[in-house]
């Protein structure tokens, strides 16, 4: 399902903001409200695929996380916790539910983030859809907005078709948001780019872009935002 082209009011400060030649996007509360890991928790369990008590320990985790301002400590530990849970889980029914859940999420753009995929989209330029949620998620959600979009995710690693509790790439979180971004497009630097995030553990990749921009930020962006001159962007 490929977004609809919908005409929609540009964003308070981007109406004459030169366009780059390619945009990263940061999915949740930068594109969409929520998590996207939230929802697939709750689906996943809907299915039967986690336990009650396995799913209401990681919501409560990852509330935390949608909160912010985690250190880097505590997001090791919800890392490993997550993969462990999902270790020995066959791949195949997650992706089943992934794409059933996408749709949803992808109908959940911000007006005028949709906007800003589609002035992006009509001009050509390359788009990535990056967050720390699962690959297969975002993969979906990519799908689900627009072929066009490369979707960077959290990579597990699957050996016979199930998840062994292990990652196959950097956690794509913080720095290693980064680093993930340039394992999959290449990208070494990211000259004519324009990176859209909503938090201060984004600022490895908003610090990297030619042209960052802060959307609906948490307090440590908004400040540093500021401080930089960076367009700020309330979009919820």
């Amino acid at each position: 399902m490929a977004m609809a082209s919908v005409a929609h009011a540009p964003p308070p400060l981007l109406q004459a903001a030169p366009a780059t030649g390619r945009a990263v996007f940061d999915l949740d509360r930068t594109l969409v409200r929520g998590s996207s890991l939230a929802r697939l928790a709750r689906a996943l369990h809907e299915a039967r695929l986690v336990r009650r008590k396995d799913l209401t320990t990681h919501m409560l985790r990852e509330a935390l996380f949608a909160m912010r301002g985690l250190g880097p400590s505590a997001i090791d530990r919800l890392r490993t916790s997550l993969l462990q849970a999902a270790a020995g889980v066959e791949q195949a029914p997650l992706l089943d539910i992934v794409d059933r859940v996408a749709p949803a999420i992808a109908s959940d753009v911000f007006p005028g983030a949709r906007w800003l995929l589609e002035r992006h989209l009509r001009d050509g330029h390359a788009i990535v859809l990056l967050s720390s949620s699962p690959q297969e998620l975002v993969g979906a959600v990519a799908r689900a907005i627009d072929p066009r979009i490369t979707p960077v995710g959290t990579l597990a690693e699957v050996v016979d078709g199930c998840y062994t509790g292990f990652l196959a790439a950097p956690f794509c979180h913080g720095a290693g948001k980064l680093a993930r971004l340039e394992q999959v497009t290449g990208w070494n630097e990211l000259a004519h780019t324009t990176a859209y995030a909503d938090a201060g553990s984004d600022l490895p990749v908003l610090r990297a872009a030619s042209s960052p921009v802060a959307v609906n930020p948490d307090r440590t962006l908004r400040a540093a935002a500021a401080e930089a001159g960076w367009p700020i962007l309330d979009l919820s």
